[in-house]
Parts: structure tokens; sequence; C-alpha cells
């Protein structure tokens, strides 16, 4: 079982709103806890902020960050600037984050706990999003971005986000290369372990494998969003190609 330390200046506010949020969203897969450098006791307003969300608020209290020392947690989140020197007391943990949260208790009424546990919520989420499946894909930043840097490779992992499957015929018509230099990038995509191909009979289609850790799929997906006209002139290309061959329930991997 994974587990997941939150740290904050007095463990009374924002380490409280997110044990509470990372406990509710990741369920019984994951042991949470949260301590400070300095424990003030929990906020009331924690309290009330979470059941309005229907989020379980038993069992918080607010612990020193000595308490836990000398225990083992897989990924440490500090929420706090003042916290982020704690790191150095769980130095065998496998991930060390810092995500940095204003801290609402100096400010009047339940609004700013509402707003920071709806933050944390939506930050919690993603983060489960992006490391709740294991894979044994051996890709990590330098090497993602480093098949992403040629603007050829890039326009064809584009061009795939979109079109889920193609051959290399599409990508010869829609770039306005040659097939041998398709073929080099392709052939690279796939020893990267970025793409699969499918045979159909002649024909070969390239995609996404299957195995594509989730974090990577975000990075595609967000890097096509984010720039959505990165490809017009080929999706232009692609949908004035008469007989354009697609894949059926029949293909196998080669």
């Amino acid at each position: 079982m994974k587990r997941i330390l939150f740290l904050c200046t007095g463990n009374s506010a924002r380490s409280q709103l997110a044990e509470a949020a990372m406990r509710h969203l990741a369920g019984n897969g994951v042991e949470v806890c949260s301590a400070g450098m300095r424990p003030e006791g929990v906020d009331p307003r924690v309290y009330e902020a979470l059941a309005e969300q229907g989020i379980d608020s038993s069992g918080l209290e607010s612990l020193s960050v000595q308490d836990l020392a000398d225990q083992h947690f897989d990924t440490v989140i500090t929420l706090c600037d003042k916290a982020s020197d704690e790191c150095a007391l769980f130095a065998d943990s496998d991930a060390l984050l810092h995500w940095d949260f204003k801290d609402p208790k100096p400010l009047p009424g339940l609004k700013p706990f509402r707003d920071t546990l709806d933050a944390l919520i939506a930050r919690i989420s993603l983060f489960l999003m992006l490391n709740g499946t294991e894979s044994t894909s051996a890709m990590g930043p330098v090497e993602l971005f480093k098949v992403m840097s040629d603007p050829l490779r890039l326009k064809i992992l584009m061009i795939i986000e979109d079109e889920q499957w193609v051959t290399v015929s599409d990508l010869v018509e829609s770039l306005g290369v040659s097939q041998p230099k398709v073929s080099r990038h392709l052939a690279l995509l796939r020893d990267s372990g970025v793409l699969e191909t499918r045979r159909e009979g002649q024909w070969i289609f390239y995609r996404y494998t299957e195995n594509l850790p989730v974090w990577v799929r975000h990075v595609f997906t967000t890097v096509r969003n984010g720039n959505p006209g990165i490809i017009n002139q080929e999706k232009l290309q692609l949908s004035q190609l008469q007989q354009r061959k697609v894949p059926d329930n029949r293909s196998v991997k080669v």
C-alpha cells in the first residue's frame, strides 16, 4: 500500500484538508497522513468545509513532523514554503513534491477553506490520474521531450492524437515529405515505446502504444489542445485523401 504524507507549518488547515481529500479520492489503496513543524490543532472550519463536500473528517488530528520522522512514505507533499525544508527528514521517499497553497486560516469566514479544498481536490485528482496506474515503460521526461523536440515527429504525434490510427501513406501525403523520412521517424517513435503497429493485409497502422504511461498521454493531449492550429494544414490534406484506409477488428500486432 502506498503511503502519502502532507506537510505544512501548523497542520491545522491545508494539510488537514489535503489528508481528508486524498483519503476520500484515493480510497483504500493509499494510506494518508499529515503533520506540521509546529502543530496548532485542527481549525474548526476544516470540518465544515469537508462536511459540505461529503468528505469524512473522522480521525483528523494535528501531529508534529517529529512524530513521523522515523517512518517511510512513498510520497511527501509540502503545502507551504516553510515546510519544504522538512522534506530532509524523509530523504528515502520515492517522491518529494511541493504544492504551494495560501494559508486560509488568517482570512475570515468559511469561503477561504472552501476555495482551498476545491483547489486541493483538483490537484489531488490530477495526481491520482497521472500516478494511479503502474507502467512498465522506461520512458522518462528526458526521453519524452527528446522525442517531441523534432518538429516532424511532433506533428506525427499530434496527427495520431487526433486520428488514433495512421498509415505511412497518410503521413507522407499530409506532411508532404518522403516515405523514407517518415519511416525513419516512425521507427524511432516505435523503438522509444511511444508507438506500436498493427497489420491488416498489406497495410500497417501506427498508433500510441497501449501501455503508454498516463502522464505521457496527458502531455500529448495538453500539447494538442494548447496548440489547436499546429496541424491545420496536415488535417486539411488528410481530409482530401480518397478512399483512405482505416483499421477493422481483424487487426493484429506486428
